[in-house]
């Protein structure tokens, strides 16, 4: 070699090294979380009046004003003041969604935490603080593969303790997503860079992009049961019955004979008081929600496409009432059968009134 080549590599090597701390810096940082500073003043709640839930099927942006009043109303009781203490905490984005809070709730504080899908175990525990102090945790929305590796965690242990001394806990997209005793986590998607969509679901009900994480939450209203978010906007009935087939097919809900989802709409929340029974509010355009019943053992086999009866109720007047606890609901349950081998698939439209 000559001497003119070593020096050219013994220069770039030497570019490289020292371009190597500030590199390594700089995804270090990429990687911390964030305790934004929050809005208004933090007040200790003497008393909450939960506990609750919270479930929105979009992002904050899109909750209804109605669902705040209620959330301010599990809170502080019948109190018209400013009070009450929401932490949003999120994988991705920024505290955009501090702005609906602070605009539509009138509590006392809102404060965004921010703990991106890299951070450490310690990262997302040190927040658990945080949490501990809230009177509600919000889940924003995004990616629901990012929070269930939280299982376990001391935020996640914190979350809990907030529903268990009267607050709430909720989300919205993703954020709904996880609230369900079984998740669909979109791990297994995300490792083939796709998304889980009605019309592959039912083509191949067993494909291997279709994923689950048990053990996250287990609230009492959603013992039995998954949820599903922006269930007409995204038509995502089809695969939400899948979701169903699948959790009796593998037994993760053991002993169970019977399994439940709820989807909720992209402009729809249901709001869950302490005895189980759920409130739906509805935005501009939202279609409330739907309630499905799956009884039978489903036959699933590898590239067949879905076949498969369950009921359905749909619940989608703003203001209506059902008992999420119970699954009882003022609506008639009506039979509907999903079949990937025809067009439509839906035997018929689970979407109507």
């Amino acid at each position: 070699m000559t001497v003119r080549r070593v020096f050219i590599a013994g220069a770039l090597a030497a570019m490289a090294l020292a371009a190597s701390p500030p590199a390594r810096a700089a995804n270090a940082a990429a990687c911390n979380s964030i305790a934004f500073p929050p809005y208004g003043r933090y007040e200790r709640s003497a008393r909450l009046h939960g506990p609750g839930l919270l479930l929105g099927g979009g992002g904050a942006s899109e909750l209804p004003p109605a669902a705040f009043a209620w959330l301010h109303r599990r809170l502080t009781g019948q109190s018209s003041r400013r009070a009450g203490n929401v932490v949003v905490v999120r994988a991705s984005g920024s505290n955009l969604y501090d702005t609906p809070f602070v605009q539509y709730g009138n509590f006392a504080s809102v404060r965004d935490v921010f703990i991106p899908p890299c951070a450490s175990r310690a990262q997302v525990d040190r927040y658990a603080d945080v949490v501990d102090n809230a009177d509600a945790v919000f889940f924003a929305g995004g990616d629901q593969s990012n929070y269930v590796v939280w299982k376990g965690s001391a935020l996640m242990a914190a979350a809990k303790r907030v529903y268990a001394r009267g607050g709430v806990v909720g989300g919205g997209s993703a954020g709904l997503a996880i609230q369900g005793a079984v998740v669909y986590d979109s791990a297994a998607a995300d490792r083939f860079d796709v998304e889980t969509h009605t019309a592959d679901a039912v083509a191949s009900p067993l494909e291997e992009r279709i994923s689950f994480t048990t053990g996250l939450f287990s609230w009492p209203a959603l013992n039995d049961t998954i949820t599903d978010t922006h269930l007409v906007v995204r038509d995502r009935f089809g695969r939400m019955v899948v979701f169903l087939a699948r959790i009796l097919n593998s037994n993760l809900l053991p002993g169970a004979n019977v399994a439940y989802a709820l989807g909720v709409d992209q402009a729809s929340a249901v709001a869950v008081d302490p005895d189980g029974t759920a409130t739906v509010y509805n935005g501009s355009g939202g279609r409330g929600a739907y309630l499905v019943r799956a009884t039978a053992g489903p036959h699933l086999e590898p590239g067949q496409p879905f076949r498969y009866t369950i009921q359905v109720a749909h619940v989608g007047r703003n203001g209506e009432r059902f008992d999420l606890l119970h699954k009882t609901t003022p609506s008639p349950w009506r039979v509907l059968t999903v079949d990937g081998s025809r067009s439509p698939i839906y035997s018929q439209n689970p979407y109507q009134p």
